[in-house]
């Protein structure tokens, strides 16, 4: 098989933002998908359309004529939306179902977003969550899809926050949860991680973080990677570009942002321009690299964070585990979260590539768990034991070409000047769960921890105290 061809595989995971958000508009000029997989299927890219809305009144869920707001081609500035808005598991729920929830109408699906919007605090302008960035708005993220290959059907693991979410692109399961937690506490996320698979085997694999304060966030969400024995297989960002340049990148490497200081993981409202700058240092760093055409470099973002998208998640997901059936809230982790970007790179793929699930089972994170798996060949008995990874797809079919391309696309950010959140502010649901959960790491009181963190600067505050020097 071709992936076979493949050393190196690279993920990139942002933070919260839909697929119609920032990739929406991505085919919707003259250009088409050259390649639309697998055959069969729809060759229209799934994108963004004037016609679709939200309505801004409650009672057009009660069946009453709709005062609607449109979806607006381009975002107004860099930072939109702004406020956050709320990723919760309950306002997911009302943002696909109506500010009812419980009783789903299939003639108003995905049609809560702005009256979910609507009651976050501070907002002056609800309608903003209905913009779309143009490509022009992203031109990194939408030259790498155009270059090589998006997915218009991706879906988050699970239809609420961050951590349920990137739980299961290290695990394959939430343990049961489907929310943070109030506070997030990791010892209630002690699972096995795919890292501690590949130590076993053993499997060379690093997490790089690029920042300077907080400690990585994969390694803090999981007790089972706090062993002093795996600091060398936390980095620092500039640590990946060394790497990438040294031609030393581990087989399996997985890339964090900056959640805190200087964010840029593109959650609302960071700048989408720092995760641009980001994302072309990590494009240039690999395609410079002496082990390019041996890398995979898979893009994508932990969930939707309440921003617009258009497509029904599916039902039919298969429950991870017995902590699954139900967790919490009584949900039975039988529906896909909202769709979100993800675009992969390598020189084995065809340009203008869009990809869809060649099987009945769309294609959400823990595809990237299924395909490690299948690469490197990891027997039963040594992989993870969740039935989500069990019946994912893989990404293998995505690479078409027998021989790798010569070419090199032009890929530039705009190179504005990025907009910071001001350090008064609060801090968001993420940057609270670094803070109590690194409190509970270093055996503290995880809520009075919290309690002392007002804002961002706060919680800057905090790491300054707290240090983990040996996580990168």
């Amino acid at each position: 098989m071709i992936l076979d061809q493949i050393k190196h595989i690279v993920v990139v995971m942002l933070e919260n933002r839909s697929f119609d958000n920032l990739c929406g508009w991505l085919y919707s000029d003259a250009a088409l998908p050259l390649l639309v997989m697998p055959a069969g299927g729809a060759k229209t890219f799934n994108g963004l359309s004037k016609d679709f809305f939200n309505p801004s009144n409650a009672n057009y869920f009660l069946g009453a004529g709709g005062v609607l707001v449109p979806v607006s081609q381009g975002a107004a500035k860099s930072t939109v939306p702004d406020p956050d808005p709320q990723e919760t598991f309950v306002n997911v729920t009302r943002q696909i179902y109506g500010p009812t929830g419980s009783t789903p109408d299939p003639r108003r699906m995905m049609q809560g977003f702005l009256l979910d919007y609507a009651t976050v605090p501070g907002v002056t302008d609800v309608n903003q969550i209905m913009q779309a960035y143009l490509p022009t708005q992203v031109p990194v993220l939408s030259q790498l899809a155009r270059s090589y290959a998006i997915s218009d059907a991706w879906f988050a693991s699970v239809p609420s926050q961050t951590w349920p979410n990137r739980a299961f692109v290290h695990a394959g399961t939430s343990n049961g949860h489907v929310d943070n937690g109030e506070p997030a506490d990791p010892l209630q996320w002690d699972v096995q991680t795919i890292f501690n698979v590949l130590g076993a085997l053993p499997v060379n694999w690093s997490v790089y973080s690029d920042t300077l304060l907080t400690p990585s966030l994969t390694r803090t969400m999981f007790p089972r990677l706090w062993d002093l024995g795996l600091d060398g297989h936390f980095h620092n960002f500039q640590t990946f570009e060394d790497d990438c340049s040294a031609n030393t990148l581990p087989a399996y490497a997985f890339v964090e942002p900056s959640f805190l200081v200087a964010p840029n993981d593109a959650h609302p409202p960071h700048d989408v321009e720092a995760a641009e700058q980001l994302l072309f240092r990590i494009w240039k760093a690999i395609s410079t690299s002496p082990a390019w055409t041996e890398t995979l470099l898979i893009i994508t973002f932990d969930e939707h964070g309440g921003c617009f998208d258009h497509v029904l998640p599916p039902a039919g997901a298969t429950p991870p585990d017995a902590a699954s059936s139900p967790g919490d809230q009584g949900f039975g982790f039988d529906r896909f979260g909202i769709r979100v970007p993800t675009v992969l790179v390598s020189p084995y793929i065809q340009a203008g590539t869009v990809f869809r699930s060649p099987t009945a089972i769309p294609y959400d994170h823990t595809s990237i768990l299924a395909t490690l798996r299948d690469w490197l060949r990891i027997p039963v008995g040594a992989m993870l034991g969740s039935a989500r990874i069990r019946n994912a797809p893989t990404l293998e079919s995505v690479l078409t070409r027998a021989a790798p391309r010569t070419d090199l696309p032009e890929i530039a950010p705009l190179n504005t000047q990025t907009t910071l959140v001001s350090n008064a502010a609060e801090p968001n649901d993420l940057q609270k769960s670094l803070v109590t959960a690194t409190a509970r790491r270093k055996n503290l009181d995880a809520a009075q921890a919290l309690d002392g963190v007002r804002s961002r600067q706060g919680a800057i505050d905090f790491f300054a105290r707290n240090p983990m020097p040996r996580d990168h």
